[in-house]
């Protein structure tokens, strides 16, 4: 009877601690469970899917929910840019070349450097603003342009032309070989063949031909050059101490007032007579006055 019962007995401690392991067993799967599941809620935010639910309806596709994104969700930070990207996204959306952010430190650096480079100007101000004004005043005191055109070209004209001093002693050099048509004369009437009358000569009326070359037979600085209806086209030249020589019945000239002309240079041509001396033909109107009045031009 006693061996029964001690059987028993150890039976009923083994049940008991075997169901006391089954307990705590379960109390620990249990416990690790609801802190795994914890956890997990923890990582996914809370927006885990239930496939299961989904493959007992049928569905075949996903449906996300439109759920505010913040920058919490996100897993970059917009700000920040890739090293080997070219372009991002900015904060209006637009795709555009990234641009480093400007360091405080350099622009710091940057103001300080331009402070001194404007602190050197303002110091050398009263310097460069002296140099300006006298550089100026330099400037103010050149000629102008056609002050220096005038002064060289008084200048060339005083190398070239000699000072101009006919005088009574002096004779004038034939402009070409011709015959006198009508002689010089001052205090007595001679004819004029196409004027059919008796009349002064104040000038030399040489015979020439048509187109021939006309020397100056002195010196001298073209005063005038115009049209008349007696001597044709004219030309006037000073020679100086108040002498002039006319030339008439002239073309293709080649001189202009205030040029200088050497004596025996050629200057023009002989042209078709006007209508007061058709009848004495071509010929060389050559005129000598002194303070205006006729000389007799012949040496």
């Amino acid at each position: 009877m006693k061996k029964r019962s001690g059987k028993s007995g150890q039976r009923k401690e083994r049940a008991i601690m075997i169901a006391s392991s089954v307990l705590v067993l379960s109390a620990l799967t249990v416990t690790g469970v609801y802190v795994r599941n914890g956890r997990e809620e923890e990582q996914d935010g809370g927006y885990t899917i239930d496939f299961s639910s989904l493959e007992e309806s049928g569905s075949t596709g996903i449906v996300a929910e439109d759920i505010p994104v913040t920058d919490s969700d996100l897993d970059y930070d917009p700000a920040s840019t890739e090293v080997d990207s070219s372009t991002v996204k900015n904060e209006f959306g637009k795709s555009g070349e990234v641009k480093e952010s400007a360091d405080p430190f350099d622009e710091k650096a940057e103001a300080i450097r331009l402070k001194e480079a404007s602190s050197e100007l303002i110091v050398n101000e009263g310097e460069t603003k002296d140099g300006l004004d006298s550089i100026t005043e330099a400037m103010a005191e050149l000629p102008l342009e056609d002050e220096v055109a005038e002064v060289d070209s008084e200048a060339v004209a005083a190398q070239i032309q000699p000072e101009l001093t006919f005088s009574e002693a002096d004779s004038l050099v034939m402009p070409f070989a011709g015959n006198i048509l009508i002689n010089y004369s001052a205090d007595k009437s001679v004819f004029f063949p196409t004027l059919q009358q008796y009349k002064c000569n104040p000038a030399l009326v040489l015979e020439a031909t048509n187109g021939e070359s006309v020397k100056a037979a002195a010196a001298g600085m073209v005063s005038r050059i115009y049209d008349d209806p007696m001597t044709g086209h004219t030309v006037v030249m000073n020679l100086g101490n108040g002498y002039e020589l006319t030339y008439g019945q002239l073309q293709e000239v080649t001189v202009s007032e205030g040029t200088y002309v050497a004596e025996g240079e050629i200057f023009a041509q002989i042209a078709e007579p006007t209508r007061y001396y058709a009848v004495e033909g071509c010929n060389l109107y050559l005129k000598l006055t002194k303070d205006g009045v006729p000389v007799n031009p012949a040496p």
